[in-house]
């Protein structure tokens, strides 16, 4: 980890890691929103049944890449055309946490 001790005096502790993992969410979402932004598809998933069925190291990012294998537009030749899940909720949540 990396510390760091920003002007006001507080120590944030950076993870060494350039990815989330479900621990990151643990206690902060109940329910972790997934959409595409290409498309209608969107669902939501409790967080302590991801965590109960992958654990809270798991990556998620790895995750929401699985989520999009059978969407018909995952490999669409044109970027701008293909699958694009996003999680809503979590800016909101990393944001509100980082600056506390």
């Amino acid at each position: 980890m990396h510390l760091l001790s920003p002007p006001s005096g507080n120590i944030t502790i950076m993870p060494a890691r350039s990815y989330l993992i479900f621990g990151d969410i643990e206690g902060k979402l109940d329910v972790l929103c997934v959409e595409c932004t290409k498309c209608a598809r969107k669902g939501r998933y409790s967080v302590r049944g991801l965590i109960e069925k992958y654990g809270s190291k798991a990556n998620m990012m790895k995750w929401k890449e699985q989520l999009n294998g059978d969407c018909p537009k995952r490999d669409a030749h044109g970027l701008h055309e293909r699958c694009d899940l996003i999680c809503p909720d979590l800016p909101k949540v990393l944001l509100k946490n980082s600056s506390a």
